[in-house]
C-alpha cells in the first residue's frame, strides 16, 4: 500500500519521461481547468464579494482597504523565490502545495466569526490568514507562470491563451451572477451569513478540485542554466539601466495613487451608493464581456502603433475613471458604474499587456525573470505603503466632515479624486518610443 502510495507521487511529481504530444495535450486542457477555478475562487477571496464579507462582520472600511491591499505585499515574495526555483530539478510538487495553501487558506477566513466574537481577534486572524495566502501566492507565482508557458509550445501559444482566457472569464461570470443573487435572497431574509458560509464552502470545494488538476499537469524536462548572481546584484542590476529604472518609478508610482483608493470602490458601491450584489455583479460580468471584444481593439492599436501608445491612451483612460467615480451618486449610480467599470476593466487589461512587454523588451535575455519580479516586488510593496496612507487619508478626512467642514464630494470620492491627481501627474514617466528603441537595441547588444 505505501509502496503504490509512493510510486503514484513519484510518477505524478517526479516522472523522468519525456512528455508526448498527448501529455502536452492533457496538460494544456487540465491547464484551462485549472485557470478558471483560479479565477472563479479570486472572484470569492478578492473584490466586490470579500469586502461585503468583512463589512458584514464588522470591519471597518480603512481595515477592510489595507486587508484588501496585503495581496501588494505579498508580491515581495516574487523577489527572492526565483533562487528556489531555478536550483529545483522538479518544480511540480511545491507549486501545487503552495497554489493549494493559497487557495484553501484565504477561503478559510469564512470560520473567524465562529472562533471568536472579539472583533480585534477577528481583524487579527483575518489579516494572518489572509497575510499567509497571499504571501505564499507571491512565493509561487513566478514558478507557476514559467510552467505555465513550458507546457504550451510556442506555435500555439497565442491561440492556447485565448482560448483560456475566454473560458475563465465566461466562467467567472456566470459565478459571479450566482453569487449576487444568492447574497441578495440570503440578505433580504436576514441571513446574510449562510449565503457567505455558501460562497466560501464553495471556494474550499474550487480549491481542491485545482489541486488536483495542477497535480495532472505534466512537467517537461527542460535543461535550465542556473545564473550565479548575489542578492545584492539581482536588486541593483534593474536599476542601471535608465529605461528600467524609468519604467520601475513609474509603476511604482502608479501602483501607489491606485491603491489609495482601488479597494475604496467596492466599499463606496455597497455602503454609500447601497448597489446590491445581483446589480454590482451584472455589472462586472458586462464589463468582463465587453473587455473581451475590447482586447481585439488594443491589440490592433499595439500592431498599428506600439505599445507605448497603449499605454499612453489606457492610463489616460484609467485616470478619467477615477476622476469619474468621484462624481457618482446614487442618483446616476445606475448608469455611470457600468459605463466607468467596462472603461477600467479594459483600460486595466490593456495597461498590464503593455507594461508587461514593455518590462519583457527591456529586460536582458539572461536574467529577465530576476528582472521582471524585481521590477514587480518593488512597485507592489510602494502600491501597499499607498494603501497605508490611503486608509490614514480617509480617517483623517472622516475627522474633518465630523467637524461639519463642507466637502462638495464624500470622503471616498476626494480618494477617487485624489488617484485620479497621482495617475495624471506621472504620465511624463512613460518612456518615448525611440528611447525605448535605444536602450533595447543597447541590451541586446
Amino acid at each position: 500500500m505505501i509502496k503504490q502510495i509512493k510510486n503514484r507521487i513519484n510518477k505524478l511529481y517526479f516522472s523522468k519521461e519525456e512528455l508526448t504530444d498527448q501529455d502536452y495535450r492533457d496538460s494544456q486542457r487540465n491547464l484551462i481547468i485549472s485557470d478558471t477555478t483560479t479565477q472563479m475562487i479570486n472572484a470569492i477571496i478578492a473584490g466586490t464579494f470579500f469586502i461585503g464579507y468583512l463589512n458584514y462582520i464588522g470591519v471597518s472600511q480603512q481595515y477592510s482597504a489595507i486587508i484588501g491591499a496585503i495581496p501588494q505585499l505579498g508580491s515581495l515574495l516574487m523577489m527572492f523565490s526565483p533562487y528556489v526555483f531555478e536550483r529545483l530539478k522538479n518544480r511540480k510538487l511545491l507549486i501545487c502545495i503552495c497554489c493549494f495553501l493559497f487557495r484553501f487558506s484565504v477561503s478559510t477566513v469564512v470560520f473567524v466569526p465562529y472562533i471568536t466574537d472579539n472583533f480585534t481577534w477577528r481583524m487579527l486572524l483575518i489579516t494572518i490568514i489572509y497575510g499567509f495566502g497571499y504571501f505564499t501566492a507571491g512565493f509561487v507565482t513566478p514558478g507557476l507562470s514559467n510552467w505555465t508557458l513550458d507546457v504550451t509550445p510556442m506555435k500555439s501559444r497565442g491561440r492556447f491563451l485565448a482560448i483560456k482566457s475566454m473560458i475563465s472569464m465566461l466562467s467567472v461570470s456566470l459565478l459571479t451572477l450566482f453569487l449576487g443573487r444568492m447574497l441578495d435572497y440570503y440578505r433580504l431574509q436576514n441571513r446574510t451569513m449562510i449565503g457567505f458560509n455558501i460562497m466560501f464552502g464553495i471556494s474550499l470545494g474550487l480549491s481542491v478540485l485545482d489541486f488536483i488538476l495542477l497535480s495532472h499537469i505534466h512537467e517537461p524536462k527542460i535543461s535550465r542554466k542556473t545564473i550565479q548572481i548575489t542578492l545584492r546584484q539581482l536588486i541593483l542590476e534593474p536599476l542601471k539601466s535608465k529605461q528600467f529604472r524609468k519604467i520601475i518609478l513609474f509603476l511604482s508610482i502608479w501602483n501607489f495613487g491606485i491603491q489609495i483608493s482601488i479597494s475604496f470602490i467596492s466599499i463606496f458601491m455597497i455602503t454609500s451608493l447601497k448597489l446590491s450584489y445581483s446589480f454590482i455583479s451584472a455589472a462586472n460580468v458586462t464589463a468582463n464581456l465587453a473587455s473581451m471584444v475590447l482586447y481585439y481593439l488594443w491589440g490592433y492599436l499595439a500592431d498599428r502603433f506600439s505599445w507605448i501608445k497603449v499605454l499612453r491612451v489606457s492610463s489616460v483612460i484609467i485616470a478619467g475613471c477615477y476622476f469619474g467615480w468621484s462624481l457618482i451618486s446614487p442618483a446616476n449610480a445606475q448608469v455611470l458604474v457600468v459605463i466607468l467599470q467596462v472603461l477600467l476593466t479594459s483600460s486595466t487589461g490593456a495597461f498590464h499587456m503593455s507594461t508587461n512587454t514593455l518590462q519583457y523588451d527591456l529586460a536582458p535575455v539572461v536574467g529577465k525573470t530576476a528582472y521582471l519580479g524585481v521590477a514587480s516586488a518593488i512597485s507592489y510593496v510602494i502600491g501597499f505603503t499607498g494603501a497605508l496612507f490611503g486608509s490614514g487619508l480617509y480617517s483623517s478626512i472622516q475627522k474633518l466632515d465630523s467637524t461639519n467642514f463642507n466637502y462638495p464630494m464624500d470622503s471616498l470620492q476626494i480618494l477617487f479624486f485624489i488617484t485620479g491627481v497621482i495617475l495624471i501627474s506621472v504620465l511624463w514617466l512613460i518612456p518615448r518610443q525611440h528611447k525605448l528603441l535605444e536602450d533595447r537595441n543597447r541590451i541586446r547588444r
